[in-house]
């Protein structure tokens, strides 16, 4: 794995090496989250998010193939700080309804964050007329808008 970004395509693999690691954090705190809410709505959006985290994991896997690159996931400081809120924010919620609301709002955040990733992933592929991973990664934002 290489410590410094010298071409547009270093940056891409370090890019989507930090949303691989942000995928599989996120998944397995909203696995565990999934028990402190009471809404059968918000636990189906948790639902309908961990299966497409699922999918999304594959084509990232799909497009460092691509590139040729290990698909090792780089630590996300932004993912652990918006997981470190969350749960912040669910342990001080007073009221089981009030936990549903902000875990929706919790989870739209890491959803703006992660669209916002990902089309920069998009552009930078899209520079280097990477067709293919440009492809897949557009498929990734079409599950995450």
């Amino acid at each position: 794995m290489k410590n410094t970004i010298k071409t547009l395509q270093d940056a891409l693999s370090y890019h989507l090496q930090r949303m691989l690691y942000a995928e599989d954090k996120v998944s397995d705190e909203f696995m565990q989250c999934r028990h402190h809410i009471s809404s059968d709505g918000v636990k189906k959006v948790i639902q309908t998010y961990l299966n497409n985290a699922e999918n999304v994991k594959l084509k990232l896997e799909r497009v460092f193939n691509y590139l040729m690159v290990e698909p090792v996931a780089r630590k996300n400081e932004v993912i652990d700080k918006m997981i470190e809120e969350t749960q912040h924010l669910l342990t001080y919620a007073s009221s089981p309804h009030l936990k549903d609301i902000l875990m929706l709002g919790c989870i739209k955040n890491i959803n703006a964050y992660k669209t916002a990733s990902y089309q920069t992933s998009y552009l930078i592929a899209a520079e280097l007329e990477m067709d293919t991973p440009a492809d897949l990664i557009q498929q990734v934002l079409e599950w995450e808008v």
